[in-house]
């Protein structure tokens, strides 16, 4: 596979996000910055769960930067 470098450090990057939202998720209150970052990670997870596997954009627009 000639990717499979990139795909592992995919997944441990993965790893670290789900590491990091669990370990806000524990704490009483977050302040600005952390609830900031975890909005943004739970935003992008979202996006990519429910992207089609084309890789195109959900609409069905054509992904225009590639």
């Amino acid at each position: 596979m000639a990717y499979g470098h990139a795909e592992r450090t995919l997944a441990a990057i993965r790893l670290l996000e789900t590491q990091t939202a669990e370990l806000l998720y524990s704490l009483p209150r977050l302040d600005a910055e952390q609830s900031n970052w975890l909005k943004e990670a739970v935003e992008a997870r979202s996006r990519a769960v429910h992207a089609p596997a084309s890789g195109r954009p959900a609409d069905g627009s054509p992904d225009v930067g590639h």
